[in-house]
C-alpha cells in the first residue's frame, strides 16, 4: 500500500489495489454491483469460472446486459438467469439475501448467492460445488444402498430412542417378526428383561447375544438373542439392535439333550445289564437247588410247623427266582421275536390279568383306546408285561401315598409318524423332577423296603428298546405322573408263523439222560424226575454224557449248555452227526440264555430250553411235553 493511503476512502487510489488483491485471493468468484446494478469490480476467480462472458466483463457493465449475454452465450441456464433477475428485484425491495441457486456449467457444478450491500448495491458470489455435489451424490447413493440393504436384509434391525423406546426405524424383517409397535417395550416379554437389557447396554454402549424372551407380531413368546450398540443420532443417543429368533435352536438343543439322555440311558442299561446277567448266572445253580428242594419238601408229609417254615423258605426262594429271571430278561441282548400284534387287545388282556391277580387293582382304571389302531411289531407277552408293570406301579404309588385314585390308560396313533403311543397316567403323588432320569435304572426304587425290587421299569425300558420303541416320563402340569411308550407300527397283514418246528412223533417212555457239571443241580433234576416216575441216568460232563448217548438208547436227554470241555452245543452237534434221532429228543436246562452265542445256538437248533433256576413243575412239564405225553 502506498504511504498515506486511506483504505476507508473510496477515492484513495491505494485502496483499490488492496481490495483487488484481497478479492483475487478468494477461491469463490465475486462480482460487486452498485446501487444502480452496474458492475464495479470482479475477481479473477469469477472470470475463470465464466469463460463464456470473460470478454465482456468490465467495470460499468450493467446487470441486465450481463444476465442476457450470460444466458445467450449458454454460460448460464435461462431458468437460472430468470431467477437471478427476480432475486435482484427482491433485493432492491429490501431483502438482504435470497436462496442460493445451483446450475451446471459444462462439466462443473456452480452455486450462486446474491446478497445486498449496506450501500444498496449487490454482491454475486459464485462457488464451484462440483466436489461437494459429487460427495453429496455419493452420500445419497450410499444412503440408498444402505437402505436397500436394510430393506432386503433378513436381519431384524431396529433403531430406537433410549429413554422412551420410541422406534425411529425398523427393517421389514423386524416388522415381520416383532410387529409394528410404536415402542420397543412391546418387544420384551417382561419389563424386568428390558430393564436388564438397558442396564447392560449403557456402561459400554454395547450388548452381545443377550438372552431374552421376545414377543412375536402374533403375540406369542419366543426365545431370542439381542445384540445392540449405542450411537449418536441428531444430537441424542439411540439404540441400534438386532434380534435373532433362536426358538428352532432351542428346540434342537432340547431334542439333542433328549437323544443324549436316551443314549446314556441305553449305555447305562447295557452296562448294568451285563453286570446283572453275570450275577444272575452265578446264582442260577444254587437257586435251582434251593427252589427245587423247598418245593419237594412241601410235597412231603411233615408236621404243620415244619411245613410253615418250608413254605417261608419256598416263598423267599421263589422271590429270588423271579428277581433273577427279571435280571436275565433285562440283560438279554438278542432281538425280540417280533410279529404283528394288536396292542389294544394285548393291553386289555394285561389289564384283565392284573385285575384277576391276588393283589388286584385298587385304583379306578379308565381306558381310552382309539379305534382302528394299526398293528405294532412286537412280542405280545412282553408288551403285556410292560402294561402290567406300568399300571401296577401307578396303582401302588396311589396306594402307598394315599393321594389320588384314578389311572388312565390310552392308546392312539401318533399323527405324522408310523408309531402307536401307549400312555399310562395317574393322579397320584407324581415323580419328582430329580428322579425322572433314574426311574428306569435297575434296582432303583422309591417304594418302601421290601415292597419293590427296582426291576419293573428297568424291564419295561429293556423290552421297549428291544422293540425299537421309546419310553419316557412325560412332562405334565398338575399332580400325578404319566409314562408314554411309543412303538413302531407294521403293515404286515400275514399272521405270525406258528412257533416251533411241528410236532414230532412221541418217544416212548424210558430212561432220561441228565448232563450237568454241577452235582447238586443234576441230583436235584434226577430226584424231581424220579419222583414223577422216570428212570434217570446222570453224567457229570459233556464227554461222559456223549459216551453214554452213543452207547445206549435214551428216550430223552436234558443237558446243561455251558460246561467245561465238551459243552451242550458240541454235544448236540455230535449227536446230529452220529445219532440224529437222539438229537431230536434233546433239550437244554441252562442259565445262559442271554448271550448272543447261546441265543443264536438255541434259536438255530430249535430245541426246547428251560431256564434256570427251575421249579419241579416246570421240569416235569418239559419232560412230559418232549415225550409227547402231555400234562397229567
Amino acid at each position: 500500500m502506498a504511504a498515506g493511503a486511506d483504505p476507508s476512502n473510496p477515492a484513495d487510489p491505494g485502496r483499490g489495489d488492496l481490495l483487488g488483491d484481497l478479492m483475487d485471493t478468494l477461491s469463490e468468484g465475486l462480482a460487486v454491483f452498485d446501487e444502480n446494478a452496474v458492475l464495479l469490480r470482479f475477481n479473477a476467480a469469477f472470470r475463470q469460472m465464466n469463460p463464456a462472458i470473460a470478454d465482456i466483463l468490465a467495470e460499468g457493465l450493467e446487470w441486465d446486459i450481463l444476465l442476457r449475454e450470460w444466458v445467450l452465450r449458454e454460460g448460464l441456464p435461462a431458468e437460472t438467469g430468470e431467477r437471478l433477475s427476480f432475486m435482484e428485484a427482491r433485493l432492491a425491495e429490501g431483502d438482504w439475501m435470497v436462496t442460493p441457486l445451483e446450475f451446471d456449467a459444462g462439466e462443473r457444478a456452480c452455486e450462486l448467492v446474491l446478497k445486498s450491500t449496506a450501500a444498496g448495491g449487490l454482491v454475486l458470489v459464485q462457488s464451484d460445488i462440483t466436489e461437494r455435489r459429487a460427495y453429496e451424490e455419493n452420500a445419497r447413493a450410499a444412503d440408498q444402498l444402505v437402505r436397500q440393504v436394510l430393506e432386503s436384509c433378513p436381519a431384524n434391525i431396529i433403531m430406537a430412542r433410549v429413554g422412551d423406546g420410541e422406534v425411529i426405524y425398523r427393517s421389514p424383517a423386524a416388522a415381520e417378526l416383532l410387529g409394528t409397535a410404536q415402542r420397543t417395550h412391546a418387544h420384551f416379554a417382561s419389563r424386568d428383561e428390558r430393564a436388564d437389557f438397558i442396564t447392560a447396554l449403557l456402561p459400554e454402549g454395547r450388548v452381545d447375544d443377550m438372552a431374552v424372551t421376545g414377543i412375536r407380531a402374533d403375540g406369542t413368546r419366543f426365545p431370542c438373542l439381542v445384540s445392540a450398540r449405542l450411537i449418536p443420532y441428531r444430537g441424542e443417543e439411540v439404540i441400534v439392535s438386532a434380534t435373532v429368533d433362536i426358538s428352532k435352536e432351542v428346540e434342537l438343543r432340547r431334542k439333542l439333550a433328549d437323544q443324549r439322555e436316551q443314549i446314556f440311558q441305553a449305555e447305562k442299561m447295557s452296562a448294568l445289564g451285563e453286570l446283572l446277567a453275570g450275577v444272575a448266572h452265578e446264582l442260577n445253580n444254587p437257586l435251582s437247588v434251593v427252589v427245587g428242594h423247598a418245593l419237594m419238601l412241601r410235597e412231603e408229609s411233615i408236621d404243620a410247623e415244619a411245613l410253615r417254615r418250608v413254605g417261608k423258605i419256598s416263598d423267599a426262594a421263589e422271590r429270588c427266582t423271579r428277581i433273577v429271571k427279571s435280571f436275565l430278561a433285562m440283560a438279554r441282548q438278542q432281538p425280540a421275536q417280533l410279529v404283528p400284534v394288536d396292542l389294544a387287545a394285548t393291553a386289555e388282556l394285561a389289564l384283565d390279568a392284573l385285575r384277576g391277580s391276588a393283589e388286584g387293582i385298587r385304583a379306578e382304571v379308565e381306558t381310552a383306546i382309539a379305534p382302528d389302531l394299526p398293528m405294532v411289531r412286537g412280542d405280545a407277552q412282553q408288551l403285556g408285561q410292560v402294561v402290567i408293570n406300568l399300571v401296577a406301579n401307578a396303582d401302588q404309588a396311589i396306594r402307598d401315598s394315599g393321594t389320588g385314585g384314578r389311572i388312565r390308560m390310552s392308546l392312539r396313533a401318533v399323527p405324522g409318524q408310523d408309531m402307536v403311543e401307549l400312555a399310562v397316567s395317574d393322579d397320584g403323588p407324581g415323580i419328582p423332577v430329580a428322579l425322572r432320569t433314574r426311574i428306569f435304572d435297575p434296582l432303583f426304587t422309591t417304594k418302601p423296603a421290601g415292597s419293590g425290587t427296582g426291576l419293573g421299569l428297568a424291564l419295561c425300558h429293556r423290552i421297549v428298546t428291544a422293540h425299537a420303541g421309546r419310553i419316557q416320563v412325560a412332562a405334565r402340569p398338575g399332580p400325578g405322573a404319566e409314562i408314554r411308550v411309543s412303538l413302531p407300527v407294521t403293515r404286515e397283514l400275514e399272521a405270525a408263523e406258528a412257533a416251533g418246528n411241528g410236532a414230532e412223533a412221541p418217544a416212548p417212555r424210558g430212561r432220561i439222560l441228565v448232563i450237568d457239571d454241577e452235582e447238586d443241580v443234576s441230583d436235584l433234576i434226577r430226584e424231581i424226575l424220579e419222583r414223577d416216575g422216570f428212570e434217570v441216568t446222570v453224567a457229570a460232563s459233556g464227554e461222559a454224557g456223549l459216551e453214554l448217548a452213543l452207547s445206549r438208547d435214551f428216550a430223552l436227554i436234558l443237558s446243561d449248555l455251558n460246561m467245561p470241555g465238551l459243552d451242550g452245543r458240541g454235544l448236540y452237534e455230535r449227536l446230529l452227526r452220529d445219532r440224529p434221532g437222539l438229537a431230536r429228543r434233546t433239550g437244554f436246562v441252562t442259565g445262559d440264555t442271554m448271550s448272543p452265542q447261546a441265543r443264536g445256538f438255541l434259536d438255530g437248533a430249535g430245541r426246547p430250553c428251560l431256564e434256570k433256576p427251575v421249579s419241579p413243575g416246570e421240569l416235569r412239564r418239559l419232560a412230559r411235553t418232549m415225550l409227547g405225553e402231555g400234562a397229567r
